[in-house]
């Protein structure tokens, strides 16, 4: 009987690792920037992503300090460069995925905080996961398209 208890016990334990190992997000975030909008412009955020596990797709974000937040990229059309909405970001298994200048971003919509003060952004993935990042949002001077 000492026999079955132990290998119960041993079970259980590994059993509940294997959940919690489960639960940890596989995807890290590295340099989180906000840039404010000149004027009523919308603001802007930047940011690595590190997958460490199975591919996904980041699919949305959302915080308190924006009213609404939008998936954007550039794309060559009639030889300009235009910003569209996208509906996801591919995340690769074991790699990244950059947020930056002239690249794929969120666009931040109606900012109801204050420049200085750190804000959450909540990022969610095809696979079920939520990411929260901090970042403090700073005035940019000029537009960030190229920097």
């Amino acid at each position: 009987i000492m026999k079955h208890v132990i290998l119960a016990f041993v079970l259980l334990v590994f059993s509940g690792a294997m959940a919690r190992a489960d639960m940890a997000p596989s995807v890290m975030a590295m340099q989180p920037q906000i840039k404010l909008g000149i004027g009523a412009r919308p603001a802007v955020m930047f940011v690595h992503l590190h997958n460490k596990g199975a591919a996904t797709r980041l699919i949305g974000a959302k915080s308190d300090a924006f009213e609404r937040i939008e998936l954007h990229t550039h794309e060559m059309n009639g030889g300009m460069m235009r910003m569209v909405a996208v509906t996801d970001f591919a995340v690769p298994a074991n790699g990244m995925l950059h947020l930056k200048p002239g690249g794929h971003h969120l666009m931040m919509f109606g900012f109801r905080g204050a420049a200085g003060q750190a804000v959450s952004v909540t990022l969610s993935f095809a696979n079920g996961d939520e990411l929260t990042v901090e970042a403090v949002p700073s005035a940019r001077a000029t537009s960030y398209h190229g920097q």
